[in-house]
């Protein structure tokens, strides 16, 4: 029989386990290629110096002073960032920046943002998402061009290649995105002769560069949707065939703040139980699909549920709680289970080759619905569903905010790397624009805002000196 949601598991709120961890850049590693050996010497690229002897008596007193200190110099806050400027001369992606410039890019990289808009519009969504139509126009652009990816692939490897290490290493975040507000499952590139490049080989082009976990995330699709559909199944195969991508990190969504399930409950605010029951119908069946489609890589442990709702004391929140949260999980469990009874015994074993299987998944599951995440940011959509201002949540909310682009400068880790190449930085409550753009060929071209909270106010280069 399924695995039934236990109500005395104590649901306290802990936060998302932390991705995995780079290297402790302290590490001592004799190993690093000297910087006087580079093709960048070799060119007379100067650094910011205009007499090569000079270059090199920098560097080498530079490693030698950190080797006696067990410092390891593959990381750029070890050199003089004025020291370094020129390195950069010939990579076509950076024109018209100085390497300060590049370095708070890359030390605030955490989203590298592939496509814009999607379709599961969750009014939890830190993003604030519309549809992708809503964010095309002529003038404008919501998904990245191909030549402009690679464009920040390759001079991104030359540039590390010519400082010796990665620019990354020793950066503000933990782990990397190809979204902002766009679906996982919706988001593959296509060159110009055709070659279609699916999250993988995207994921790894940018793990490559960051050595870091890269997130997947998604909140299903339209189970009428074969070409996803189809999309998924190989990616899951793909990812469970191969050691490539072990640096990947699934995460699934399923939600009570879901725009099919908020419908549903709109519904049965209004007494009509037939709609209600018709589009939770719809919901439920989806995600239990995606939990099927998954099923893999749950049996690999490699999958995650973001499980979010608000504290059953939240007032004029019916619908949106943790115990509704529990009864929709219920729901889809109930399906899920369905679907590997049918798959076990019609001897398909798309997913089900031991009977076993079906109750330790829903178990494995079960266990992930212990880490609810209850801090959730109240703005944008969800300020129309929440108004009790007494919750840990809108007072969190209001604590994170800055008003003074000075302080953000300093106060905030992660940025966001639009399609059009500008970078954002953001603490996931509110976003600040900056003037630092990498040379897309579509950088002329307009977003859609970056939400939560974009300032109008801008973090200008003139600020980085002071970092």
């Amino acid at each position: 029989m399924i695995t039934p949601i236990l109500k005395s598991y104590i649901y306290s709120y802990t936060n998302i386990e932390p991705s995995k961890r780079i290297q402790n850049p302290t590490q001592a590693d004799n190993t690093v290629l000297d910087l006087n050996k580079l093709p960048s010497y070799k060119y007379q690229i100067s650094f910011g110096c205009s007499e090569e002897e000079k270059i090199k008596k920098y560097i080498k007193n530079r490693k030698r002073s950190l080797n006696r200190q067990h410092i390891s110099y593959k990381n750029i806050n070890m050199y003089n960032i004025n020291r370094l400027e020129g390195i950069q001369e010939g990579i076509d992606v950076f024109k018209g920046l100085s390497m300060r410039q590049i370095k708070y890019l890359a030390q605030h990289s955490t989203e590298f943002v592939l496509q814009r808009g999607c379709h599961n519009m969750c009014a939890h969504c830190y993003a604030s998402a519309m549809p992708p139509s809503y964010q095309k126009a002529p003038d404008k652009i919501n998904k990245i061009d191909f030549e402009d990816f690679e464009k920040l692939y390759y001079g991104f490897q030359e540039l590390n290649k010519r400082l010796g290490f990665s620019i990354f290493k020793n950066s503000k975040n933990e782990y990397n995105t190809l979204f902002h507000d766009a679906d996982s499952s919706t988001i593959f590139l296509q060159d110009k002769n055709g070659k279609v490049y699916d999250y993988l080989d995207l994921a790894k082009m940018v793990n490559e560069l960051t050595e870091k976990e890269i997130v997947f995330d998604t909140a299903g699709w339209n189970i009428q949707d074969k070409k996803t559909q189809e999309r998924m199944e190989k990616l899951v195969e793909k990812a469970l065939n191969s050691n490539e991508y072990d640096f990947v990190a699934f995460n699934l969504s399923a939600n009570p703040f879901h725009a099919l399930n908020h419908r549903a409950l709109q519904h049965l605010k209004n007494g009509n139980y037939a709609q209600y029951k018709k589009i939770r119908d719809i919901y439920t069946t989806r995600m239990a699909n995606v939990l099927f489609t998954f099923t893999p890589l749950i049996e690999k442990e490699r999958v995650r549920l973001i499980v979010r709702a608000l504290p059953n004391e939240t007032k004029n929140a019916n619908g949106y709680r943790e115990d509704d949260l529990f009864m929709l999980y219920s729901e889809i469990f109930n399906k899920l289970f369905k679907l590997y009874k049918q798959d076990y015994e019609s001897g398909a074993h798309k997913v089900i080759k031991d009977k076993d299987q079906i109750e330790k998944n829903i178990d494995y599951l079960n266990e992930e619905l212990k880490n609810i995440e209850q801090a959730l940011g109240i703005n944008g959509r969800m300020a129309d569903l929440v108004t009790d201002k007494k919750i840990f949540a809108y007072k969190n909310t209001k604590a994170r905010t800055y008003k003074d682009p000075q302080k953000a400068v300093k106060g905030f880790k992660d940025g966001i790397i639009d399609v059009n190449g500008k970078l954002y930085i953001t603490n996931w409550y509110e976003n600040y624009p900056t003037d630092i753009q990498l040379n897309y060929k579509n950088k002329d071209k307009k977003t859609a805002d970056i939400s939560p909270y974009l300032n109008e106010k801008m973090i200008t280069s003139d600020m980085l000196d002071t970092l």
